[in-house]
């Protein structure tokens, strides 16, 4: 090959190669070396004769390749844009249920969606496509790892029980896709023998791990939900994520309510390795409720107040340290006279004040509120109507969820209903000052449920079916 006729190759395939992100220099590298002396500088061409022609076009060949496979990787990368971030992980929000209760409540099965039926993929950004809301889905707990991407457990007729289904989002709400469950009975909706694995609650901790668990049955999802996994021995009365560890409350059997030994456990996000957390003695034994936000924890222990019996009265055991360091605090909601008050449901606000729902036991079972900004001392009860649940923006910004009684807003100025919220609920928490959530239905009559997003501190609320 003539010396001309090498520099037109040369100088036409770098020019080439100019275009794209190989770079000149890798293709000056190539060809040089495929065209150098086979000797020390300036020494003779030791190459046979059949290489001083079949160097030249191989690095040729070589080069236009790597050049097309530049080009169309070029093109491929623009055409699918950006990768998408992972959403971040937060702590979760505290859901104030009443009481936990020992048995299970009246049917009502629901449907989920397979993997294979909706073409589910996993993905890095929060697991499975999903599918379908299985039709007249029913939510009883929500968790979220940000304000757009949270879940919801529940249930919704279908043929085969246990039919209990998992929904998630990735608009804060609006709208929802329906994801794999675990094939476990939902508590609060189905019944089954003692032996069946029932599951009462859901967390995520990130966008792929999370727990699905209740007093006889744990499940781990790695995968966001594509698939879940039984944890060997593993069951929990309460479960909630705080600066980077899982904490669960757990006891020495499962179902073993009212008899309970109630212990705190934690674990790595994701891991199946649990260490006791010490606590100082003197819990109750027929219920626990566990509720944080940011680094404060409370694990609330209810006493059995089976057949009206008296001194059956709520332990309290509180850290403000994420978990460091515990303290205990005997009954809180103040007796009124000679009749018993016990606390029945607990929340921590974002401001990391605790406030306590109270029923004093008597024939009209009255309600009130206590709250306490360091987790010692507690302010005098104020009177508050029956309800179901507690949430709290802070420790002088209240809600209470009265089930079938409506929903109200508790301030500095009094307590008054939220007409514009929703008229009946199950479920509900504040993620932030701003952002609260709750499960109910519509203002039609019609039973149809869904989420009643705040943004504003509940200044006002936004409805969303399940669909």
């Amino acid at each position: 090959m003539s010396d001309e006729l090498t520099r037109l190759m040369r100088d036409g395939m770098a020019a080439e190669a100019r275009g794209v992100s190989a770079g000149p220099e890798f293709t000056e590298r190539v060809i040089g070396r495929a065209l150098a002396a086979g000797g020390p500088a300036g020494g003779p061409d030791r190459r046979p004769p059949w290489q001083n022609w079949v160097l030249p076009v191989a690095a040729a060949a070589l080069v236009a390749l790597l050049v097309g496979s530049v080009l169309i990787g070029t093109k491929l990368v623009h055409s699918a844009g950006p990768a998408s971030k992972p959403n971040p992980t937060l702590s979760q929000p505290s859901s104030s249920p009443s009481r936990p209760s020992t048995s299970p409540s009246n049917p009502s099965p629901s449907s989920t969606p397979s993997s294979s039926a909706t073409g589910q993929s996993s993905s890095a950004v929060g697991g499975p496509a999903g599918g379908p809301v299985p039709p007249g889905f029913r939510g009883y707990d929500l968790t979220w790892v940000s304000n757009d991407l949270g879940w919801a457990l529940g249930s919704a007729p279908c043929g085969n029980p246990p039919c209990t289904s998992i929904l998630r989002t990735r608009d804060g709400g609006k709208s929802w896709v329906g994801i794999p469950a675990p094939r476990a009975f939902l508590t609060q909706a189905d019944t089954c023998t003692s032996d069946c694995d029932q599951i009462s609650h859901l967390r995520f901790a990130n966008s792929l791990v999370g727990y699905a668990y209740g007093p006889n049955a744990f499940y781990l999802t790695t995968d966001g939900g594509a698939s879940w996994h039984q944890q060997s021995g593993g069951y929990a009365y309460g479960l909630e994520v705080v600066a980077g560890s899982v904490f669960r409350v757990s006891a020495q059997a499962a179902g073993c309510a009212p008899g309970c030994d109630f212990r705190l456990q934690r674990s790595a996000i994701g891991g199946n390795s649990w260490q006791d957390v010490p606590l100082p003695a003197g819990g109750r034994n027929a219920a626990a409720e566990l509720a944080v936000s940011d680094r404060t924890m409370v694990l609330a222990t209810y006493g059995n107040p089976a057949g009206g019996a008296e001194d059956e009265t709520s332990v309290l055991f509180i850290s403000t340290d994420a978990g460091a360091n515990w303290h205990r605090v005997a009954e809180p909601c103040p007796r009124q006279l000679s009749n018993e008050v016990d606390t029945t449901g607990v929340t921590v606000a974002p401001d990391d004040s605790i406030s306590l729902l109270c029923v004093l036991r008597g024939p009209n079972w009255e309600a009130g509120t206590v709250t306490s900004t360091d987790g010692t001392h507690f302010e005098q009860l104020r009177p508050a109507p029956a309800s179901d649940g507690i949430g709290a923006v802070s420790a002088h910004h209240l809600y209470l969820l009265g089930g079938v009684n409506g929903f109200y807003e508790s301030t500095d100025s009094g307590q008054q209903a939220v007409p514009d919220g929703p008229p009946v609920g199950y479920y509900i928490g504040f993620e932030s000052t701003t952002v609260g959530r709750v499960i109910g239905s519509d203002h039609s009559g019609g039973g149809r449920e869904g989420t009643w997003t705040t943004t504003d501190a509940g200044k006002s609320w936004t409805y969303h079916p399940f669909r």
